[in-house]
């Protein structure tokens, strides 16, 4: 019983300093930051897959307020225009999520409102600008930013597919 009791408390005081040190690098704080915004994108991801579109749009509306921190914090220009250009996307993937959510509320029968028409215009607006913003962009030097910007590339050609198609089956 004690072995287990000093272990225990072994790993939390192990866990506790790594912490610290990890929480004392700045660098740590962003790579934080980059972590939770791809966690938020997956979370939103999750929830539409799970038919919550509500819960979509918010874990994708704090993924946006994520990647401004991380744009209004970075020093290199490109990077920065990279994470606006992903702030762009995600308020889109929002709008999106919301004309989905109150469609559903509002019956779910096509016609669609004015309301969701107007979320599915404004989706589709920010999707076109991202998708611009990105490709506008020349190729990153470093791989993990270079694949980012190409996987946010392909959301947009996804995004812009998809609100299409939504826009004509709810009649907008």
């Amino acid at each position: 019983m004690k072995l287990v009791l000093i272990q225990s408390l072994g790993i939390w005081v192990l866990f506790i300093v790594l912490t610290i040190l990890y929480a004392g690098n700045g660098l740590a704080q962003v790579s934080g930051e980059l972590g939770e915004m791809d966690r938020l994108e997956q979370q939103a991801e999750e929830a539409i897959a799970n038919g919550d579109p509500e819960g979509a749009a918010l874990s994708i509306g704090k993924a946006a307020l994520m990647a401004n921190i991380l744009a209004q914090k970075e020093e290199h220009q490109q990077t920065r225009f990279l994470y606006q250009a992903a702030e762009t996307l995600f308020r889109g993937q929002e709008q999106g999520y919301r004309a989905f959510a109150l469609f559903e509320r509002a019956g779910g029968q096509p016609p669609a409102s004015k309301g969701v028409c107007q979320y599915l215009s404004h989706a589709a607006e920010k999707v076109k600008q991202s998708k611009n913003d990105l490709k506008a962009l020349e190729d990153f030097a470093n791989k993990p930013l270079r694949d980012r910007q190409q996987r946010h590339i392909g959301k947009t050609q996804e995004w812009e597919r998809l609100l299409q198609g939504l826009q004509q089956d709810l009649s907008c």
